[in-house]
């Protein structure tokens, strides 16, 4: 399709900016507020309504808490034995055992739901923004129908080594999930053995407190590392959907009206998504999510049909309003594909699709099937398209008008 240079050079000026002037921007850090700042700057400078940084606490370290979670499980297995030299009984073992596994097991289904829990707010330590703005459609405020929220995120991960690679990636996810397995193993094998069924028990539980300090050490990795510079991850996002708000505000829908929010501390369990919809749950709980996440290297269209891991629990999958809209979006617009695909990985709208939302995210790929750049010291500036953010600005505006008509 032609490419929009109007549009996607000013997506590409945004990408630019945030990348070279403001650069690595982590999560909770004063480079994320800075990038914050000049989100709420260029929406006021484009006349938005009730443009505003909403702050919120986050954790600076996105895999702490599962670390944590995990450190509880081994250290049951010391409790264990330590109290059973100590007492020469095996139920006060067992049962501390079963405690502690029962709680990290808890506490990790929370966690990789996007769910509050008290780990999570006791290693909340950092102070992030989001940067939001709206337009009510033409006929004001009082004529909007329903509300559409632009999302993207201000901050960039580390270049973690346990990321770095597709294979390794993949083996990450393997050992976490061996080493969840492993502790419903450990509740029933403490269980077992405080009760003294099988006396091989507790020594099979601290097997399983082997695997799950793989877990452990992995967790930690994938915190390590410099933060990347972000140009497709995701300052590319950030100037979708700023250039996006410069055409509402050129042309507003009818009956919609549309907030544009950059969220802080997406790499900390998609923290700053979960902040707003906690601020503005009930005023949102109609509305439609559309982000824009890695939009600036490759030629083909993604939309996320199911993604986290495990893929398949609920909450994971699109709502099916959503599919209807991209059905019609294909039918109309042949010129413009949209490719269905899954990721492992939690986009920026997955606190809304975990809670049932219409919520979706674009990304564009390029050959493989993978966001280009996302863990990579090498994304930078220089390989931003201005190809692929036309295709994901001309996608966006499409969804827009498509909403506004149904």
């Amino acid at each position: 399709m032609a490419v929009d240079s109007t549009w996607a050079e000013r997506a590409l000026h945004h990408a630019r900016y945030i990348t070279t002037r403001i650069g690595p921007r982590g999560a909770a850090t004063p480079a994320e507020k800075h990038a914050a700042d000049y989100v709420q700057q260029q929406m006021q400078q484009l006349g938005l309504q009730q443009v505003r940084l909403e702050s919120f606490t986050a954790p600076t370290y996105g895999w702490l808490a599962i670390a944590i979670a995990f450190s509880l499980a081994v250290w049951s297995a010391f409790l264990c034995w330590g109290t059973f030299y100590l007492t020469q009984t095996r139920i006060i073992g067992g049962v501390f055992g079963a405690v502690l596994s029962a709680l990290a097991l808890v506490i990790i289904y929370l966690e990789i739901n996007l769910r509050d829990n008290p780990l999570r707010r006791l290693v909340a330590r950092g102070r992030s923004h989001n940067a939001i703005g709206r337009q009510a459609p033409a006929g004001g405020a009082a004529q909007a129908k329903q509300h559409v929220v632009l999302v993207s995120h201000l901050d960039t991960p580390p270049a973690a080594r346990p990321f770095k690679t597709p294979r390794r990636a993949r083996l990450f996810r393997w050992v976490f999930i061996i080493g969840a397995l492993s502790l419903f193993a450990s509740v029933g094998l403490y269980l077992l053995g405080g009760l003294d069924i099988w006396e091989w028990a507790f020594v099979w539980a601290g097997v399983c407190s082997i695997l799950q300090s793989l877990v452990i050490i992995q967790s930690l990795q994938a915190d390590r590392g410099d933060f990347t510079p972000g140009a497709n991850n995701n300052a590319s996002g950030i100037g979708a959907v700023l250039t996006l708000a410069e055409r509402v505000k050129i042309a507003p829908l009818r009956n919609t009206e549309v907030w544009f929010v950059c969220c802080g501390s997406h790499t900390t369990g998609n923290s700053g998504l979960r902040a707003l919809l906690q601020q503005h749950g009930d005023e949102l709980r109609e509305a439609w999510f559309i982000g824009f996440e890695g939009v600036g290297v490759g030629k083909r269209l993604i939309s996320i049909q199911r993604e986290g891991w495990p893929g398949h629990w609920p909450g994971r999958s699109l709502h099916p309003a959503l599919r209807d809209l991209l059905d019609r979006t294909r039918r109309e617009n042949p010129a413009l594909p949209i490719e269905p695909h899954a990721t492992p990985r939690n986009t920026v709208v997955a606190a809304a699709t975990r809670r049932g939302l219409k919520s979706l995210c674009l990304s564009v790929y390029a050959d493989d099937n993978h966001l280009p750049y996302a863990y990579d010291r090498d994304d930078v500036v220089a390989h931003l398209q201005v190809e692929a953010l036309d295709v994901a600005q001309a996608a966006g505006w499409e969804l827009l008008q498509q909403i506004d008509r149904g």
